[in-house]
C-alpha cells in the first residue's frame, strides 16, 4: 500500500504543478524514466528463461506502431490509454511478485521501490494528456492501487511472462510516443539540451531504481 501511495504522490506532484514549462520538463523526465522501466524491468522479467518473450516483445511494439500509423488523429490518446493500461498491469504484476517474496524486505529494496514509484506516478499522469486534471489524477492513483490488488490476486504463472512480454513492447512504443508528443508541443520554446537533460536523468534514475528494487 505504501508503494501505491508513493505512486499517487508522484501523480499529485504533477497535478499541483501549474507552470507549463516545468510540466514539460517533468514530462521529459517521465519519458526517460518510463523507457528505462521497460528496458531494465519489464523486458528482463518477461524474457528470463523464456526466449519467446523477445518475439512477443517485438509483436507488441509492431502492433502499437501499426495503430499509430493507421490513425494519427487518435494515436495520441490511444497510445496514452494503452500505455496507462500497460502500466496498470505492470503494477499488478509487481504486487504479485511482492506477495510471493518471503521474509522481511530490506531497506535498500524498499528505498529502491519508492524511488521507482514516485516518478512512475508522474509519468502515468503525463500520459493521460487530454483528459481533465482531476480525472488524470484519479486514474493515476487507480493505477497505483493495482499493486495491493496484485498482492491478493493469483494469476497463472504460465501466463505472466507471455502477457508481460507483449505488453512491454506495446508500452515502449506507446509511452515514448505519448510522452514525446506532449513534450514536443513546447520543445521550440526551450533549448534542446534543456529538454534532453531531464530525459537522461529520468532514464538513469529509472535504471538504477530497477536494479535496486
Amino acid at each position: 500500500m505504501i508503494l501505491a501511495v508513493a505512486e499517487a504522490g508522484g501523480a499529485y506532484w504533477f497535478f499541483k504543478t501549474k507552470k507549463a514549462g516545468l510540466r514539460t520538463l517533468m514530462t521529459s523526465f517521465g519519458l526517460g524514466f518510463a523507457v528505462a522501466i521497460v528496458l531494465f524491468d519489464l523486458l528482463p522479467d518477461s524474457t528470463e528463461h523464456f526466449a519467446m518473450g523477445y518475439a512477443l516483445f517485438a509483436v507488441g511494439a509492431a502492433v502499437m506502431l501499426g495503430v499509430s500509423m493507421l490513425s494519427k488523429q487518435s494515436s495520441a490518446k490511444g497510445s496514452g490509454s494503452v500505455a496507462v493500461t500497460g502500466m496498470a498491469l505492470h503494477n499488478l504484476g509487481e504486487g504479485i511478485l511482492l506477495a510471493a517474496m518471503s521474509g522481511p524486505i530490506s531497506f535498500m529494496l524498499f528505498a529502491g521501490a519508492l524511488l521507482h514509484k514516485l516518478p512512475e506516478g508522474m509519468a502515468t499522469f503525463a500520459m493521460l494528456d487530454g483528459a481533465k486534471e482531476k480525472t488524470r489524477f484519479a486514474l493515476a492513483a487507480a493505477v497505483g492501487l493495482m499493486i495491493p490488488l496484485g498482492a491478493v490476486l493469483r494469476i497463472p504463472t504460465s501466463l505472466q511472462q507471455p502477457v508481460m512480454a507483449l505488453l512491454a513492447g506495446m508500452i515502449l512504443v506507446a509511452v515514448s510516443k505519448a510522452l514525446f508528443e506532449h513534450t514536443a508541443k513546447n520543445l521550440d520554446a526551450m533549448p534542446k539540451l534543456q529538454f534532453a537533460m531531464p530525459c537522461l536523468v529520468g532514464a538513469v534514475i529509472g535504471g538504477v531504481s530497477c536494479l535496486i528494487a
